[in-house]
């Protein structure tokens, strides 16, 4: 029948295949641009919320009026409209400044998760596993100190460590009880099969892993129109990591059988020997000679040229300036969230700054000096 209906139109065979071919590959088109214009819906809300609330303290225009006012009432009226209201019983304590900064930064990240679409909210969600692990082993060096207040006052809820956790940690007589205690959260899968009270280092190296490990789950959970730059991103901050860890191993003489073991596994550019090469240099330079040829030789370079030099400062400028990058060239996706999250980490550090620098009398440019600024990048 098919065939009589071919021969009344006039369509030969060949004709007839040609246009199921072309019809076919319209609809594979229409459904890739389909695909990407639900995904690209999918990220309007919430990349209008972290665009609405943006990164306000990695502006240096922002950051010099404060700072140059030197008015701290004017700072906390500012933070308070852009969301970072401290109690004014805390005021004149900056450690109970600090505090309550670290909560709300907390806060926002769990927000950011909950807003994020489910294209990358595994990802967002993985990322506050590092959250985690910094209250876990802030509870373990507190109670391994004997400075069991701590556990309370500066232990704030996430995920795994949650409220009954940290009043659960904060009755731990010793580090065996608190490592008993974690181990009934998720990170038992790391805390399981040893002895932790004569391995602070290694316990501290295990938690970290566990967070990477976490990380690099989420990515594979991210949906595929997405994978790419949340993967390229993960690379990159994974070797800035790396970088970091090892410098500062060398700076505080740790061995180099031990710095090795706190390398995480590769990240985008720098494989594992390299990263052990790195680990087994004798000084910061000899160090950074292994990045020539890497798109990170420029931190050596910028080394040699500043006698002020602080390569946490430097890595921490090359991540925000990777994640402006990614939010430039995936503005309708997933460019907006990476750029919010990694973005209120170090505004944070801007923040305890600016607070820290008008309290004690700082010179404005000294303090500008010490952040982490968009313009500066």
């Amino acid at each position: 029948m098919l065939e009589e209906f071919i021969d009344n139109i006039g369509m030969t065979n060949f004709v007839f295949l040609i246009i199921g071919l072309a019809l076919l590959l319209v609809i594979i088109l229409f459904m890739s641009y389909y695909r990407v214009v639900i995904s690209i819906a999918n990220f309007t809300y919430p990349n209008a919320v972290f665009r609405s609330s943006g990164n306000p303290y990695l502006k240096e225009k922002k950051i010099s009026n404060l700072v140059e006012g030197g008015n701290l009432n004017e700072v906390y009226s500012e933070l308070e409209e852009d969301g970072y209201e401290i109690s004014k019983e805390a005021r004149e304590d900056i450690d109970k400044v600090e505090k309550e900064l670290e909560k709300k930064n907390i806060e926002l990240m769990k927000k950011a998760n909950r807003t994020s679409p489910d294209e990358t909210k595994r990802f967002t969600k993985a990322w506050l596993s590092r959250y985690d692990v910094k209250m876990a082993k802030r509870a373990i060096k507190a109670i391994k100190e004997d400075r069991l207040e701590e556990v309370e006052e500066r232990l704030y809820p996430v995920r795994e460590i949650n409220e009954k956790v940290i009043d659960d940690l904060s009755s731990a007589r010793n580090l065996q009880e608190a490592i008993s205690i974690l181990r009934d959260t998720k990170l038992e899968e790391v805390l399981e099969k040893k002895e932790w009270e004569e391995k602070p280092f290694e316990l501290d190296v295990t938690l970290d892993k566990y967070a990477f490990n976490k990380l690099k789950e989420g990515i594979f959970k991210v949906e595929s129109e997405q994978r790419a730059p949340v993967r390229y991103f993960f690379g990159r901050y994974v070797d800035l990591l790396n970088i970091k860890i090892i410098l500062r191993g060398i700076r505080e003489e740790i061995q180099s059988e031990r710095l090795k073991d706190c390398i995480l596994p590769k990240g985008r550019e720098l494989p594992e020997w390299k990263l052990e090469e790195m680990a087994e240099s004798t000084s910061i330079d000899e160090a950074l000679v292994q990045l020539e040829g890497t798109s990170y030789e420029d931190i050596r370079n910028k080394m040699q040229s500043d006698e002020k030099f602080d390569f946490e400062h430097y890595l921490d400028k090359k991540l925000l300036k990777m994640v402006t990058e990614l939010n430039n060239q995936h503005i309708l996706t997933v460019g907006p969230t990476l750029k919010y999250i990694v973005g209120k980490e170090l505004e944070l550090r801007n923040i305890r700054a600016l607070i820290r620098g008008i309290k004690e009398d700082i010179d404005p440019m000294r303090v500008k000096e010490l952040m982490i600024l968009e313009d500066n990048i």
